[in-house]
């Protein structure tokens, strides 16, 4: 069970703010401006969209580092192992997926002064919905580094956008790091090559196509960002052990 005691959302702060009271339960920040957090003996640099899970007594300090500063916060309790045991404890991470999370925590803010029956349990959902949300391996078991808010936006626009023409020179560009940094960086965050993330989801895109259109191999080949129906083919295969065609029909065959 998960218990609110007090939650904020795009907190606004000027550019003097510092918090530094130990909390007496858990604080959860996730910042919407930069800021600096003390890391051990050194006050650390973060871009928007960091978080932090203090637990409860230990140090903490952090501060604005800008004009301004912006957060959400959520003081709460816990007895969930999940959370309890999270891996990014006293420590900042990037959070992968901001807009969702901030969401998350509007709506917990939103319950928790509506006062309603009920609300306890929902929040406690909430709460353990945020955390399943942050909570993403490739993430919160690595240290936070420069690159890391760089990497996961590089990250989600291959996801989102598998068919363009995606290159290690390209990417490593858009970062302003040479190309053989950027595959040693993305190897260490994700656990995958920059390249080989793109083509699992070139794949992953073209198997939801297979299932759930009639669209052509060459059509699919295409929407997938592969320049030739042989390519594609040739990789699908690779990857699922079937062609496309074998690949349509045994998932015909399942839902039928």
């Amino acid at each position: 069970m998960n218990k609110v005691f007090a939650a904020g959302y795009s907190s606004i702060h000027p550019s003097d703010f510092v918090y530094d009271t130990p909390p007496a339960r858990h604080l959860l920040v996730m910042t919407h401006s930069p800021a600096l957090f003390r890391c051990g003996d050194a006050l650390v640099p973060f871009p928007e969209d960091t978080a932090i899970l203090y637990e409860p007594g230990k140090p903490i300090y952090y501060c604005a580092n800008g004009d301004s500063y912006s957060d959400d916060w959520l003081y709460f309790s816990t007895d969930e192992k999940m959370i309890l045991e999270f891996p990014c404890r006293n420590r900042p991470f990037p959070i992968s997926e901001p807009e969702y999370c901030f969401n998350v925590q509007q709506l917990i803010t939103w319950e928790y002064y509506s006062d309603k029956d009920g609300s306890e349990d929902i929040l406690s959902d909430l709460v353990q919905i945020l955390f399943s949300r942050l909570y993403d391996d490739t993430l919160v078991m690595r240290e936070a580094t420069p690159f890391s808010h760089a990497l996961y936006a590089l990250r989600k626009s291959i996801q989102t956008e598998p068919w363009l023409n995606w290159t290690v020179k390209g990417m490593a560009e858009r970062l302003s790091i040479s190309p053989s940094y950027l595959q040693s960086l993305y190897k260490q965050q994700f656990g995958i090559s920059c390249i080989e993330d793109v083509i699992s989801n070139r794949i992953k895109r073209a198997r939801r196509l297979l299932e759930h259109s009639q669209k052509s191999s060459a059509e699919i080949a295409n929407e997938c960002g592969y320049r030739s129906a042989e390519h594609f083919s040739r990789q699908f295969r690779k990857i699922t052990g079937m062609s496309p065609l074998e690949y349509r029909r045994k998932m015909g065959d399942d839902h039928a």
